[in-house]
């Protein structure tokens, strides 16, 4: 007897002990997107034991993993028809008193290397990642390579109280391998080890607060809390959830390309076309200005001159944008997985392939399409040393939604907070709010849906504001919602999903975590009581402007 009490104790502690467990991530950030590395560098700050799981090895989202380290800021203009009073969103957007200080500390690092017309500052990928970001993480917590798999939460289902995630080692072995995400992606949700990669379970207790972070809303789907995706609203802050779940934006594989002294042969394109076909075009723009659009290296002087050995991102609305089905799988196809323990992020796994697809095909027909001068001179950049991968595709695809929160009280940012006329300067200030963004309302609308008549007209968008309520759940008190998880509208959405407004709402988020656990709190919700309000206010203007400056006046005057 006894010694099957021992073998069956070994048994157990075997089982066990290849679980590990964390229990001092007071603060855990779930995700590495732009808003998730904001909030880290910010709750850091504030001495928190704060935590974050980073689905690949490089953190910044569309800064990094993404391959879009050339960030918008706004570009447009507001004018009223019956003054033609105008207000230049684009330069007050630019203004120094009005963007995020460290946002701009990281962008002047490497400063605008490319010379590229869509934005002021572009600059390579992996250095970005390297040189910029890794300098700030190295006094952070950060679980690379790990996806979360389950979620359980207290007894009045209110409150997570544990996240199981999955870390993955890459064997040795098998580092010549080359995977595209469509093949690689089931393996990161397997508790099993593979020929590719070692694994190891990973269990995070104790936790007081959490910052939805992913690129997916994976927190949100796996705790069982409220939210849209897509289309799912019969008008602009309805929170009924009819509607088309599986239209919404399109999304996008970026990659590099580059250009060669000579003409140069390339390996042939070895993905067959995308499910339904491809239709690339210029749209209306000469072979340059395309190249020179994301550019992050260069020689020329300008933003027209293509030179020799210049290095561009990829990421064009008629080339890689992939129109043809929805990121996300459906509402009920995506409860189905996570009910059944077959977690695998809920997203479309036809619909990622066949993005690869396009985006490789984009880059044959780019070239075959150059001009003489340029002809057979781009090639796709195929290297972990400079695009993150051996294939030359981004680690993750570059998307303009997530799953989308429903807010405390049922609250949501609808278009009428964030837009008006020129005269009123800006959107509505919320008496709870807490950072400032700008950008134009922008949909990348996909080949076969249908959008409601409401999400096609025009709204002057104004400099608008981020409220504490669009960062809330109206399901789980302790989780906090950033950048496109946010409790918001897809038009809204389609307005703060970009670079520095994603950054300053993460900067935001960090300190309203860190002040929930410091501070002993329950639920997110508590913040909105003055005596919290207030002094969560101060400590965010630290970090990022909470007011507009606008031909020197502060609205409104903090």
């Amino acid at each position: 007897m006894l010694a099957f009490i021992s073998i069956l104790f070994i048994t157990i502690h075997s089982i066990s002990s290849s679980i590990h467990t964390i229990d001092d991530c007071q603060l855990l950030i779930v995700g590495g997107t732009t808003s998730a590395l904001g909030a880290v560098l910010s709750a850091s700050k504030l001495n928190t034991h704060v935590c974050l799981l980073e689905p690949t090895d490089w953190v910044g989202g569309q800064l990094t993993a993404e391959l879009l380290s050339a960030p918008d800021f706004a570009f447009h203009t507001v004018t009223d028809k019956d003054t033609n009073f105008t207000l230049n969103v684009g330069s007050i957007d630019q203004q120094l008193n009005n963007q995020n200080p460290l946002f701009s500390e990281m962008l002047n690092v490497l400063g605008d290397t490319g010379r590229c017309w869509v934005s002021p500052k572009c600059s390579i990928p992996e250095l970005f990642h390297s040189q910029v970001i890794l300098p700030l993480l190295n006094k952070t917590r950060i679980f690379y390579n790990t996806v979360i798999k389950h979620i359980k939460k207290d007894v009045n289902g209110r409150r997570i109280i544990q996240i199981d995630a999955i870390q993955r080692t890459l064997r040795q072995s098998s580092s010549e391998r080359c995977r595209f995400l469509s093949e690689e992606l089931p393996d990161w949700y397997s508790e099993k080890d593979s020929t590719w990669f070692t694994k190891t379970q990973l269990s995070f207790t104790n936790i007081s607060f959490v910052i939805e972070g992913t690129s997916w809303g994976e927190v949100l789907v796996l705790s069982n809390a409220s939210y849209l995706q897509g289309l799912m609203e019969k008008f602009d802050g309805d929170t009924s959830g009819i509607g088309n779940s599986t239209c919404g934006q399109s999304f996008t594989f970026d990659f590099l390309e580059q250009l060669q002294e000579k003409p140069i042969d390339e390996p042939p394109n070895q993905l067959p076309p995308p499910v339904g076909g491809a239709n690339y075009s210029f749209l209306n723009l000469p072979w340059e200005r395309i190249w020179t659009y994301r550019r992050v290296n260069t020689s020329a002087l300008d933003s027209y001159t293509v030179a020799v050995n210049d290095l561009t991102i990829q990421n064009w609305g008629g080339g890689n944008d992939y129109r043809r089905e929805f990121f996300f799988l459906s509402p009920s196809d995506t409860e189905h997985q996570r009910d059944t323990n077959q977690w695998q992020g809920g997203v479309n796994l036809d619909a990622i392939q066949n993005a690869e697809r396009q985006a490789y095909g984009y880059h044959y027909w780019y070239r075959q399409n150059a001009p003489t001068k340029w002809a057979n001179r781009t090639v796709l950049v195929r290297s972990v040393s400079a695009a993150g991968t051996c294939h030359g595709l981004a680690k993750m695809p570059y998307l303009r939604e997530a799953r989308r929160s429903i807010g405390f009280e049922n609250f949501l940012m609808n278009i009428t907070t964030i837009s008006g006329h020129a005269r009123d300067l800006h959107g509505h200030i919320f008496y709870d709010h807490l950072c400032i963004g700008a950008y134009d309302a922008d949909i990348h609308s996909m080949i076969q849906c249908t959008y409601p008549s409401y999400m096609t007209q025009y709204y002057p968008i104004l400099p608008y504001y981020i409220p504490l309520r669009a960062m809330t759940n109206r399901d789980i008190d302790n989780l906090i919602v950033v950048g496109k998880t946010m409790a918001q509208t897809f038009l809204v959405n389609s307005a703060t999903r970009l670079h520095p407004v994603e950054f300053s709402i993460g900067q935001t988020a960090g300190v309203v975590g860190s002040y929930a656990v410091e501070n002993k709190l329950t639920s997110v919700s508590e913040m909105l009581k003055e005596e919290h309000l207030k002094r969560v206010q101060t400590l965010v203007r630290q970090f990022t402007p909470t007011s507009w400056t606008i031909n020197g006046t502060r609205y409104p005057d903090d």
